[in-house]
């Protein structure tokens, strides 16, 4: 699982840790392998999801 990274202008937000987990959770309750992946890059506007451009 990759989570959400924040972007400026969009309407969606990352989910809390908590519920987070709580996915994860459910989904190896029910045999799926997950993982979280590490989130790198938000200070620079480069993490998935967010690579932007400044002006």
């Amino acid at each position: 699982m990759i989570p959400l990274n924040p972007t400026p202008g969009s309407k969606w937000t990352a989910s809390h840790p908590a519920d987070e987990r709580e996915f994860v959770r459910r989904l190896e309750l029910k045999g799926i392998p997950t993982t979280v992946r590490d989130t790198r890059g938000r200070e620079i506007d480069g993490a998935c999801g967010q690579l932007a451009a400044s002006e």
